[in-house]
């Protein structure tokens, strides 16, 4: 930018200058604005534009471009990331060339990123772009709350989708491998990377699993989980009790049920009598169970009840009492006849009533024949027949086919159910017969006592002779028309010429030929006449046609009734063959009739029964013969057979059924295989194996699983039904190879095939333990030796260490335990230590210890106890070591400077790390010396802090110490001491006090006491002589005492010296 300025020039030079310098300094801020303005156009049109991606992928390349458009050359582009850290620069020389920048992904590579361009004086910054990382996610889980994922219907189940590593992730679950969404499953709630069934229903059973994902531009990165299956139960329903009782021999045995119709299995079941309980047992198969009772007829036993429990229900059936009536009493037989909407008779109910028994068997009696077969056994309702049908346990018999030429009596009989060679109790006959009256009035009831009939007329006949006397009717009645007819032509011809006109004489009203005048004799019989005669007349065509009509009915129906009287009822056929075939193999199978119709050819087929469109084999018999059936046997062929006879080229005859006849056909078992329901056949413990024998061939099959050639038993954990192998709760002990044994039976053939599999179950690892030990390398570089180790689990188990939340290191290794080694510094705590186990289903984690390492010093202290006998000898010691500080302790202890081992003939060494070390001693001569013990670092002994020396003998632990011999013989001389001063004492004060006299008192005292132990008895002086010579003698004792005091003087002294002396 220029600017011009102009100036005008005067004459005077001075003034000239002055304007000049004057205009100069007025234009030198407005050129400082103008080279201002100028640069910052000049930055503000370098605008350069980064391109590049958004987000990427760890570890992947990603490349920024960035360009400044329209500038000058050269221009330098710098790629500047968050905190203005400059990444790369490029030059761009040729102009209009974008610089590119070439990135490796890293964890850190993330945030803002700008690029700067510069041509000369010139810069200009692109807008930013925000680089998000994207980690792949990686080991992807499912985890259930709660666990493991089984829940009651009705319950919250949360299954959540986890990764050890992945970021940007999104989530969809799959049920039963197919994909769940809001639309497909409204009732599973997604969120986040949580599936959450808020009321579990049966249908939310199944196995789900997970697939975390993220997606850059068009890549898309996922990992899968393994399947979850999630098992709802049933809350089982109120349980139910029965029971029944059997017969072996002449003793009773009860048997009780209790069932419960709805729930999830395993359940506990109890039975309680008397409200004390009898039996348990656990249903894991189904929600039943049986206990044996003890039972006597016609006592009552106690009152019987379930009780049922599971993991969170407890529900009690309701009481029975378990009391067995015998049959007996009355049996009676009431008849109620059922009528259809229009007043038809449909049938007749026949209900026998029995006055007492507990279980009644009960039997029909058709004209004292057994209705039905005793073979057919029915528990609620069994139709026998196609026109007879028995319900509630045989004690009602329906009659679906009643027709007049079906009369007869019924009766019915019972016994006990469980003894069936006990007597029967009948009751009376009952007629339960069709009539005409029957079809608008209700039948009576036979009477016992009636007699019954025994000669009655076939109901055909009696239709016959009605139906015949109403033609001959009908015929009388035509006859007699078409006669009136061809008269009152001829009359007609009469009257209209005599009488012309037509009402002159109205057939109503009918008058005599002799005058006109009333006959009233001849108006009863003829009116009939001219009343049938203007009947006929009255429609020609119309009356002939129904003539016609009438006419036609009345043959057809004679036809019908002729054909029924001439129709033949064929006996009841019965069939004969083997009740169990093999397949693929030829049967015989017979049918016969007891009775043959003369002249007539029978035609035998055998069915399935309720199966009439295709006969399994079919014989013609001319004169009477057995109809034999050879069969290829299918194993559609089993079931109930029965064979039909009929008529072959005669259709009156009526056909007849035998009863049934069951086959059991038998196909040998084939291709035996064992599939693995449950999923794979390596997996962890915990989980449900399910197997199943399969079969190519074969039925009527009975199921064997072995586990390493050892039978598998049912129980709790173990469903074994119906060639099923179920275990719940798997353990490493299920591990093994299973085979399956399929065998069934014809004849005394036994067909038998196996299929083996082996299944491996791994333990899962257990929590692992930690510790370490201390290293030294040099005297200078200590290290910790940590042990990792789980005490189950099955290999290859990975560890890791880690120091708060820094991974130390890992390992993987093929069995259950791991060392590391890490660097420590003595004296100095080093951080928190913590193992963690994974061997492919869980991880599981240690407790935290501190890494510090505290080197043994400080005093050593040595104490000792012991013990002592009977005889207050000491027999046992015990020395105590300890120092004041120290991690890892090492103890030593010596007799006579001799290191003791751990264990010798006269002591034992017990170490209790860190704290001290214990010595036992056994006292004798050879434990006689000096003891101490010493202390250093197990990881380092060359240097031993050691304790105080004690010396040990068993005379020196044995002798009395010196003070205590000073002190008892101390305390001897003080009290001899004691002693002697009072008795120095007494005597000198008696001195004192009495002088001799005292002494001679005493004296006399004595010899008094003396004189007085003698006898006189043996003496026989007098009285008077020997007191008299006695009080001479005392006077003389007196006097000898007092003569003999020195002595006794210089012996007390003599005993005052000894004891000074003692």
């Amino acid at each position: 930018m220029c600017v011009h300025t102009h100036t005008h020039t005067y004459t005077r030079p001075s003034l000239r200058s002055t304007v000049m310098k004057n205009h100069t300094l007025n234009l030198l801020p407005i050129l400082a604005l103008a080279s201002l303005f100028i640069k910052i156009s000049g930055s503000i049109s370098l605008r350069p534009v980064l391109t590049g991606p958004d987000m990427a992928y760890l570890s992947s390349r990603v490349v920024f471009w960035c360009i400044a458009p329209d500038s000058s050359l050269p221009v330098t582009y710098e790629l500047m990331w968050d905190a203005g850290v400059l990444i790369g620069t490029v030059a761009d020389l040729q102009g209009d060339q974008p610089a590119s920048f070439k990135l490796k992904v890293t964890a850190s590579s993330e945030g803002s990123y700008h690029c700067k361009a510069t041509t000369g004086r010139s810069t200009g910054v692109s807008d930013s772009i925000k680089l998000r990382v994207v980690t792949p996610p990686s080991n992807t889980k499912v985890t259930s709350e709660p666990f493991p994922p089984v829940a009651y219907e009705g319950s919250r189940i949360v299954l959540s989708c986890s990764v050890t590593k992945g970021s940007h992730l999104s989530y969809t679950w799959f049920f039963n491998r197919k994909e769940v969404t809001s639309i497909t499953s409204p009732l599973l709630l997604l969120t986040a990377n949580k599936l959450v069934v808020r009321n579990v229903a049966p249908e939310h059973a199944g196995y789900y699993y997970c697939m975390a994902w993220s997606r850059v531009q068009d890549t898309k990165r996922f990992s899968s989980s393994s399947e979850v299956q999630v098992t709802v139960k049933k809350y089982v329903s109120k349980p139910r009790i029965s029971f029944y009782i059997s017969k072996e021999g002449a003793s009773y045995h009860g048997n009780v049920t209790c069932w419960s119709t709805r729930g999830s299995p395993p359940v506990n079941i109890s039975l309680s009598l008397d409200d004390k309980e009898v039996g348990s047992a656990t249903a894991t198969e189904s929600l039943s169970a049986w206990f044996p009772v003890a039972m006597v007829l016609g006592r009552d036993m106690g009152m019987a009840q379930c009780r049922l429990t599971t993991e969170v229900q407890e529900l009690m059936s309701e009481p029975v009492t378990l009391e067995v009536v015998p049959v007996g009493g009355d049996v009676k037989v009431e008849v109620e006849y059922l009528y259809t909407a229009d007043s038809k008779m449909a049938a007749a109910r026949l209900s026998c009533h029995i006055s007492r028994g507990t279980f009644p068997y009960v039997s029909w009696l058709l004209n004292e024949s057994v209705l039905p077969s005793e073979t057919h056994e029915d528990s609620h309702i069994q139709p026998v027949l196609s026109h007879y049908a028995l319900m509630d346990h045989r004690q009602t018999l329906v009659l679906t086919k009643l027709s007049l030429e079906e009369p007869g009596y019924y009766r019915c009989r019972s016994r006990d159910n469980y003894d069936e060679s006990g007597p029967w109790v009948e009751s009376a006959a009952v007629l339960v017969q069709v009539t005409d009256w029957n079809l608008y009035s209700m039948p009576r009831e036979t009477p016992s006592t009636e007699t019954p009939l025994k000669v009655f007329m076939n109901t055909i006949e009696v239709i016959s002779i009605v139906f015949c006397c109403l033609l001959l009717l009908t015929l009388a009645v035509g006859v007699g028309c078409m006669y009136k007819v061809f008269d009152y032509k001829q009359g007609h011809a009469h009257i209209t010429t005599t009488n012309p006109t037509p009402d002159a004489l109205p057939l109503s009203a009918p008058m005599s030929q002799s005058g006109g005048e009333r006959d009233d004799t001849d108006w009863d019989s003829s009116s009939v006449v001219i009343f049938e005669v203007y009947s006929c007349i009255k429609d020609n065509n119309s009356s002939l046609r129904m003539f016609a009509s009438l006419t036609f009915v009345v043959v057809l129906v004679l036809c019908y009734c002729s054909k029924e009287s001439s129709q033949s009822i064929l006996g009841r056929p019965q069939l004969f063959g083997p009740s169990e075939a093999l397949v693929k193999s030829i049967a015989e199978f017979s049918c016969k009739l007891k009775i043959y119709p003369e002249n007539e050819t029978i035609l035998f087929q055998l069915f399935k029964e309720d199966n009439r469109d295709k006969f399994l084999g079919e014989f013609t018999s001319l004169n009477g013969e057995v109809a034999v059936f050879l069969m290829s046997i299918k194993p559609k062929h089993e079931g109930n057979l029965e064979c039909v006879a009929k008529g072959q080229n005669n259709s009156n005859i009526e056909p007849t059924v035998s009863y049934p006849h069951y086959l059991k056909v038998v196909e040998p078992v084939q291709g035996a295989k064992i599939s693995v329901r449950s999923g794979p056949v390596e997996f962890f413990e915990g989980k449900t194996l399910e197997l199943h024998c399969d079969l190519t061939a074969g039925n009527h099959v009975s199921y064997k699983w072995l586990l390493n050639g050892q039978l598998v038993s049912p129980s709790r954990l173990h469903y074994v039904a119906d060639g099923q192998l179920l275990i719940h709760r798997t353990t490493s002990k299920d591990s093994g190879s299973y085979q399956c044994v399929a065998t069934n039976h014809f004849n005394k053939t036994d067909y038998t095939n196996s299929s083996q599999v082996v299944i491996t179950v791994k333990d899962v690892v257990s929590t692992p333990d930690i510790s370490f030990t201390v290293l030294k390398q040099d005297p200078h570089n200590y290290y910790a030796m940590v042990t990792c180790q789980s005490t189950k689990g099955t290999p290859p188990v990975t560890f890791s260490l880690y120091n708060r939340t820094e991974l130390v290191s890992n390992k993987t290794v093929e069995e259950t335990q791991a060392t590391f080694k890490v660097s420590l510094v003595l004296g100095l705590h080093m951080g928190w230590l913590q193992c963690q186990a994974d061997n492919g289903d869980q991880i599981k984690f240690s407790q935290w210890i501190p890494l510090e390492v505290v080197p043994v010093g400080g005093p050593v202290m040595m104490h000792y106890d012991y013990d002592i006998g009977e005889n207050y000898a000491v027999i046992g010691l015990r020395f105590y070591c300890k120092a004041a500080k120290g991690s890892f302790p090492q103890y030593q202890w010596f007799l006579n400077k001799t290191l003791l081992h751990d264990q010798g003939s006269f002591f034992y060494v017990v170490n209790q790390p860190p704290e001290q070390s214990i010595l036992l001693l056994s006292v004798g001569r050879s434990s006689t010396g000096t003891y101490h013990c010493e202390v250093s670092d197990s990881f380092d002994n060359t240097t031993a802090i050691g304790s105080n020396k004690l010396y040990l003998d068993k005379e020196v632990l044995n002798r009395l110490p010196v003070l205590v011999v000073a002190v008892v013989f101390g305390c001897f001389t003080a009290l001899i001491l004691l002693v002697s001063i009072c008795c120095w004492l007494g005597t000198i004060f008696r001195q004192r006090q009495y002088g001799d006299k005292s002494l001679s008192l005493e004296m006399e005292g004595r010899v008094a006491a003396y004189e007085s132990e003698l006898d006189s008895s043996e003496y026989h002086e007098d009285a008077d002589v020997v007191n008299t010579a006695r009080a001479g003698e005392f006077d003389q004792a007196s006097e000898a005492s007092v003569d003999e005091w020195p002595k006794f003087k210089a012996c007390l002294k003599e005993g005052e010296d000894l004891g000074s002396h003692l």
